[in-house]
């Protein structure tokens, strides 16, 4: 008898931002990748004008709204693995116990069948638990996004009629621009000033009954 069932509980719920696209930032990097080398200089040419080029990647993680929303993310995680964690630990404490006195000359039968069953019991409940709040990490993430985009949207549209683009092109398309064509630094400045920071930072878990948080479960997994 193991508890190796909650390793992968765990890492999903580790893994979840990823899978959602509601933390959709680069990951830290293992180890620290080698110095590359200095970029040559260069020389632009004249701005193409109404060709601008934003980064939306870059808006979401020096925006005061962005970084609200990927902090108030991660807060809510490590809240909601904290007790699970300590449930597994309690849990695998116990399984060793059990395991140990097996060694032993056998006891009484019938109360090892019990304890058996009990921390069979046990587990299965700590397995549905962090699968259900999985999904409601999920779903907040998710609800979290469409709120987001929500406010990025008139801010990216605000900033795009200010510099009277004709051409909006994501930054991670183009190889190399001219910066007077990036209007990031503006839509970060109208995102903010829709003042919705506060907002995120106290978004809160998405509730969902068992039916729902197994709907949501099927959902990702046809996507995958």
């Amino acid at each position: 008898m193991s508890s190796k069932f909650f390793v992968a509980a765990a890492s999903g719920l580790a893994a979840f931002a990823v899978a959602s696209g509601a933390f959709a930032q680069a990951a830290a990097p293992l180890a620290k990748a080698p110095a590359a080398p200095a970029a040559p200089p260069i020389t632009h040419g004249a701005p193409i004008a109404s060709l601008c080029v934003f980064s939306a990647g870059a808006v979401r993680g020096t925006s005061v709204t962005g970084k609200a929303l990927d902090g108030r993310l991660k807060a809510l995680q490590t809240t909601a693995e904290a007790p699970l964690a300590a449930r597994e630990k309690a849990l695998q404490t116990k399984i060793d116990a059990f395991n140990a006195a097996a060694k032993t000359p056998a006891g009484d039968i019938t109360a090892r069948e019990k304890q058996k069953a009990d921390l069979e019991l046990e587990q299965s409940a700590l397995q549905r638990d962090a699968a259900q709040i999985q999904m409601e990490l999920v779903a907040t993430a998710n609800n979290a996004q469409q709120t987001y985009q929500g406010e990025l949207q008139p801010a990216v549209i605000a900033a795009y009629q200010q510099k009277t683009c004709g051409l909006l092109v994501e930054r991670n398309a183009v190889a190399i621009f001219n910066p007077a064509m990036d209007i990031t630094p503006q839509i970060v400045s109208l995102l903010d000033a829709r003042g919705k920071a506060a907002s995120f930072q106290a978004l809160e878990r998405t509730k969902l009954t068992p039916q729902q948080a197994a709907q949501l479960a099927a959902e990702l997994q046809r996507n995958q």
